[in-house]
């Protein structure tokens, strides 16, 4: 029986153990470093209700320094010295899909665009529909959405939506935003419910959608609360797992998806990475990938804020419930899309806007800070370091203020508390920005997809690493462009594909074995 070990049981890891295993002939461990529970009613509540998010006490704690400089378009901004910024990731099954806010968007055809154009023909939208289609149950049915998948989807409308929510956006539609129906649906650009992947307030992580349902499978073992410190690699082959505490776990096939901080700096440690890196650490180089911790890229995100009448907002929760999608420029082609506004009520009298700039050309990246897999990774997310990301979030800022300038709203919003009214030219709303930078938490791209020999590609475009065999990576760091949106739901799909790739692996090595030979054969 074929051997599988997945390191990680989050939004890419639980869906790859739950699909492996439904081959009673695959014996599939998987390992994650934060807790598992049992059962749903089991879960704290910040792990299982949908709008308890933000919250640390199931989170790596990493975080990044703070932005050094920024310019644009031949003017200087100053920037201030923003100390640390927090990187959330979530540290429990589930992964993230555990913590994180419900958004249940896909990425765009143009984002695969994006990828096949990088030389990843396997991920055009035509390929990975499907598979989008397989995870879901979203009542919308039809040729673009599947129904009776595991993730369920789910929307506002009616008296679900809160008033609140409405005016915001019957305001969207006043400045000239179009009121649509599906913002997952190719092309779309505008305001209106926002997909979620909750039901009955609780959210539907792939701890709950994948593997509570898969462990009683024989096949089948988690083991939580253990963490990795490499992978052992001989002969160009990945042989085994070697956990912080020594145990030594062998397989034919490792699967790496902690996540696009925990997989990139698995693989630092194991000597698969930047030659100088490993060098200066001490690590024995057995295969030098320059782009490990590479090319690594978030969204960034600000939070403009009114004050509110209590009064008109009322309950507080579902705190989000809409959502707009448009572009800076004003352009309407959906690879334009570099703008998201989400409104979210945490407390009476304010309403927050997230304002998600996700089309950035910024570049960060990370590396282990020592061969101690203890010592948390340094990580430089060079928010705004591309002199075109400030400009086009700044007319982010003046596009939501247009939107709560709107009849729509008169009765409910009052002062903006920030940037504040006294922002009004660029550079003051550029200070505003630069003095306080945060992120949408959605680091991906440091193990990314590409062809052999390009420096910045670390596996092939179906996660085996290359140059070695029986190795892979399957998670958001293997994203080689950031999507649009939020991309949870992308990484999930990206675990049902992989997971049929690597089913085809299996086959092929159980077909190809022979007396002395590895059971799985070494990745083309």
């Amino acid at each position: 029986m074929p051997s599988v070990i997945v390191v990680g049981a989050g939004s890419a890891g639980g869906v790859i153990a739950a699909r492996l295993s439904e081959d009673p002939e695959v014996s599939v461990l998987l390992l994650e470093a934060g807790p598992h529970y049992a059962t749903v009613e089991e879960m704290p509540d910040d792990v299982r209700l949908a709008w308890r998010f933000g919250g640390m006490a199931h989170d790596w704690g990493y975080s990044a320094e703070g932005q050094a400089n920024a310019a644009g378009s031949g003017t200087s901004w100053s920037v201030g010295e923003a100390g640390r910024i927090p990187v959330p990731r979530g540290k429990v099954v589930g992964g993230s899909s555990s913590v994180n806010g419900s958004n249940a968007l896909r990425a765009y055809p143009s984002d695969f665009d994006r990828w096949v154009g990088l030389g990843n023909d396997e991920w055009s939208w035509d390929a990975v529909l499907p598979y989008f289609r397989r995870m879901e149950d979203d009542p919308l049915g039809g040729e673009l959405h599947g129904t009776g998948g595991p993730v369920p989807i789910r929307r506002f409308t009616g008296d679900d939506l809160r008033p609140v929510m409405h005016a915001f956006l019957d305001a969207c539609e006043q400045a000239g935003h179009a009121r649509v129906d599906d913002l997952s649906s190719p092309g779309t650009i505008g305001a209106g419910s926002l997909p979620v992947n909750q039901v009955d307030g609780v959210r539907q992580s792939t701890a709950i959608t994948y593997v509570l349902p898969a462990l009683d499978r024989p096949n089948l073992e988690l083991r939580a609360g253990v963490t990795v410190d490499r992978v052992e690699i001989a002969g160009g082959r990945a042989r085994a797992v070697i956990l912080t505490s020594g145990e030594r776990l062998e397989a034919d096939l490792i699967v790496l998806a902690a996540g696009a901080v925990g997989s990139p700096i698995i693989l630092q440690r194991s000597g698969v990475g930047p030659a100088d890196l490993l060098e200066r650490h001490g690590i024995d180089v057995v295969q030098p990938l320059p782009g490990v911790g590479r090319n690594l890229r978030d969204h960034p995100m600000i939070y403009p804020t009114w004050t509110a009448d209590a009064e008109a907002i009322g309950r507080l929760d579902p705190p989000l419930q809409a959502f707009c999608v448009c572009t800076s420029s004003g352009a309407r082609g959906e690879d334009q899309i570099d703008l998201n506004f989400v409104p979210f009520t945490l407390e009476p009298g304010t309403i927050n806007v997230g304002l998600g700039f996700v089309r950035p050309y910024s570049v960060g990246h990370l590396e282990i800070a020592s061969a101690d897999p203890e010592e948390a990774p340094l990580i430089d997310l060079r928010l705004f370091s591309h002199p075109e990301d400030l400009p086009r979030t700044i007319a982010g800022v003046k596009l939501l203020r247009e939107i709560f300038a709107q009849p729509a709203l008169a009765e409910i919003v009052g002062d903006e508390l920030w940037p504040g009214a006294d922002a009004l030219t660029d550079k003051a709303i550029g200070d505003a920005i630069m003095a306080a930078p945060t992120t949408y938490a959605h680091v991906l791209g440091t193990c990314s997809m590409g062809q052999a020999g390009a420096d910045w590609a670390v596996v092939d475009q179906r996660g085996a690493v290359h140059g070695l065999s029986g190795l892979y990576v399957v998670d958001a760091s293997i994203m080689p462009t950031i999507p649009a949106v939020p991309p949870n739901m992308t990484v999930i799909m990206m675990g049902e594909r992989c997971s049929d790739f690597l089913r085809a692996e299996l086959r092929a090595g159980a077909r190809t074995t022979v007396a002395g030979a590895p059971a799985v054969s070494p990745a083309g």
